[in-house]
């Protein structure tokens, strides 16, 4: 299996670059073109009766939500690539988190049950991404809604001191109002 790797850009098409790598040039899909021509892929390697196929992402958070996304059922790689064409890492695990199919939706090939299956097969899961190197909480849904609002992770994370912990007696929308005066400083 090919995990990274690293070459000077020979080609770019509409949705994929030609890799030179030691003489060798690889065909790596991406889901949107590196703006230098020297650069390092985290790859995810397809096998089809059809052939065998390259998806290279500029980070391992990319890589990560790409093996997420293609791994809920009719959720193929070029969907994948079309939803990580569409927003950042982050950005497109706040929406799964917050249960936002609309913003999934926006994405080409994906439709409205399309984004609701990837919703409820991975909400759960994709807290755990980062954002400016701060993790997510994986299961506070108001963190991931002040980052979906704007928030950076340490400004969420510090925005939820003081307010009640999730799963108590208060909902999730009264935490997250609490969070909001928090953050504004009239609590």
């Amino acid at each position: 299996m090919i995990a990274t790797l690293r070459g000077e850009i020979a080609a770019r098409g509409v949705d994929h670059v030609v890799l030179e790598v030691a003489g060798i040039g690889y065909k790596v899909f991406v889901p949107r073109q590196p703006e230098t021509t020297r650069v390092l892929l985290h790859t995810h390697q397809v096998f089809r009766e059809d052939g065998q196929f390259l998806f290279g992402f500029a980070t391992a958070e990319e890589l990560t939500l790409f093996e997420l996304l293609i791994g809920v059922s009719g959720v193929g790689p070029r969907a994948a690539l079309a939803l990580l064409a569409t927003a950042r890492p982050a950005d497109l695990a706040a929406a799964i988190a917050a249960g936002d199919a609309t913003a999934l939706a926006r994405a080409p090939g994906v439709g409205k049950k399309t984004a609701e299956r990837l919703i409820v097969d991975l909400r759960g899961k994709v807290g755990g991404l980062v954002r400016g190197g701060s993790p997510l909480l994986p299961d506070d849904e108001v963190a991931v809604a002040l980052v979906a609002l704007g928030f950076s992770p340490t400004e969420a994370l510090t925005a939820l001191r003081g307010i009640p912990p999730a799963g108590g007696s208060a909902t999730t929308a009264e935490r997250l109002a609490a969070a909001l005066r928090g953050a504004s400083g009239t609590v």
